[in-house]
């Protein structure tokens, strides 16, 4: 017990680094001229994670708004959650997956993209994903969790 409270000491010491995007995109094209599909490739992502992020539990919603709008560390945001930064770390994970699948099945289903268009749809908007308030995103209709 003694042996986990110091470490628990030094996690919360230290400051934490954001999380690297475990979802490997896909690769980058590099173009010399701007992308005609940009435009089109912007509002559809843009819609299918506003959906994608609708579907999200609570919970999911105030843990991304902590660690991305708010830019919490891992520490920070399990502090406030009363979750273990690894929980954290795990939940934000899965999160990151659910929204990419998610997205992925929205571009599939909704505007009848397949894989490679998919992944230019990624690559277009990757470097600039345009006026996206992510906060305002999550806080949309949420209701507050009562729970922690």
């Amino acid at each position: 017990v003694l042996a986990q409270r110091h470490v628990d000491a030094i996690r919360a010491s230290r400051r934490v680094e954001p999380l690297p995007d475990d979802d490997a995109a896909p690769a980058v094209v590099s173009r010399a001229s701007p992308d005609p599909d940009r435009a089109r490739f912007l509002t559809i992502i843009q819609h299918a994670l506003t959906v994608a992020i609708s579907l999200l539990t609570d919970r999911d919603r105030l843990r991304l708004e902590c660690y991305y709008s708010q830019q919490l560390t891992l520490a920070e945001t399990g502090r406030i959650l009363r979750e273990h930064e690894a929980t954290v770390s795990r939940q934000l994970a899965k999160t990151r997956q659910r929204l990419r699948k998610e997205i992925e099945r929205h571009l599939r289903d909704q505007h009848g993209l397949d894989d490679a268009q998919i992944g230019q749809c990624f690559a277009s908007v990757a470097d600039d994903p345009g006026p996206l308030d992510l906060g305002a995103m999550l806080r949309k209709n949420s209701v507050p969790d009562r729970s922690i």
